[in-house]
């Protein structure tokens, strides 16, 4: 079992000097946070989230597509957030022929529905979080917990139906922390809705000091080559381990440098060994342990 790693204050302080450094020089390209920002009311916003987020898994090239047939059927009835309002008592028949890997058009219909069911109930994940986090904030692990909970039992409204009996595709959109899921894509909604810097939109009243980072293959890459863990599984007790490093570096703000170092490997520029041409010009490569030369 690997050995925890807890950063000195020395080595959090340079790790946030190559940090900083980085996030004021990085452009980054495509992500699916870009479709939030395609609508501007609240609400839009938050099931355009819910859906970005969902499908946030694989190659962004691969998912951006079918992301874009899912919006173009929400914008035919007035955007998102009416679109999934008329799927809980009709399904889009436009979703059928839509299907992103092992997800078919059936489960986006059930996750459209579950979403309307969701805000038939609580207004939206807003309001729902407003009883939740006040006036003692649980931890994320807990929100979140409880949140997919909550979207699980609406999600088999019918009698002979529990979330056990759906299927593998459908259960993909809900992982659970309770099982030892880092839940990548689910942290990285919690920050998009929670933090208020770009390209997030603050609409939910979770601290930003309280979020957990989303730990894909390419923050775990990195975390390791920078020292932030030396954990192999991509769990949740990993990326608790990554945020807690990520804590003394930044304690109000942990997951802020998210974005830049994902997209570190999401955009290529890094290929997880050391090439010279391209480690040369990183602002990672000091306290990098590939990518440093010497």
């Amino acid at each position: 079992m690997a050995t925890a790693v807890r950063l000195s204050n020395q080595r959090a302080a340079r790790l946030r000097a190559q940090f900083d450094e980085l996030a004021e020089t990085f452009t980054a390209g495509a992500d699916p946070v870009d479709f939030v920002h395609r609508y501007q009311d609240a609400d839009d916003q938050e099931v355009a989230a819910l859906f970005a987020s969902a499908l946030a898994f694989g190659r962004v090239a691969s998912f951006t597509p079918v992301l874009d047939r899912i919006f173009d059927l929400s914008d035919q009835v007035g955007g998102p957030a009416a679109w999934v309002d008329r799927c809980t008592h009709t399904a889009d028949p436009g979703l059928d022929p839509v299907f992103y890997r092992w997800v078919r058009g059936d489960d986006l219909a059930r996750f459209a529905a579950t979403i309307g069911r969701f805000r038939a109930r609580h207004g939206s994940v807003r309001a729902w979080l407003d009883k939740k986090v006040h006036p003692q904030q649980p931890e994320l692990v807990q929100l979140l917990g409880l949140l997919i909970d909550e979207f699980r039992e609406l999600s088999a409204p019918e009698p002979d139906e529990t979330f056990a009996t759906l299927s593998r595709g459908y259960k993909h959109l809900l992982p659970h922390p309770s099982s030892g899921s880092a839940c990548k894509r689910w942290c990285m909604l919690a920050r998009w809705m929670s933090r208020t810097d770009s390209p997030d939109v603050g609409l939910w009243p979770i601290q930003p000091e309280s979020l957990i980072i989303p730990l894909d293959t390419h923050i775990h890459r990195i975390a390791r080559m920078v020292g932030l863990t030396r954990r192999n599984d991509g769990s949740w007790r990993t990326a608790t381990e990554v945020t807690a490093n990520l804590r003394r570096i930044d304690p109000d703000d942990p997951v802020r440098f998210d974005f830049v170092l994902a997209h570190l490997g999401i955009d290529g520029r890094c290929k997880g060994r050391r090439i010279a041409a391209i480690c040369s010009e990183c602002s990672l490569a000091p306290v990098c342990n590939t990518g440093r030369s010497g």
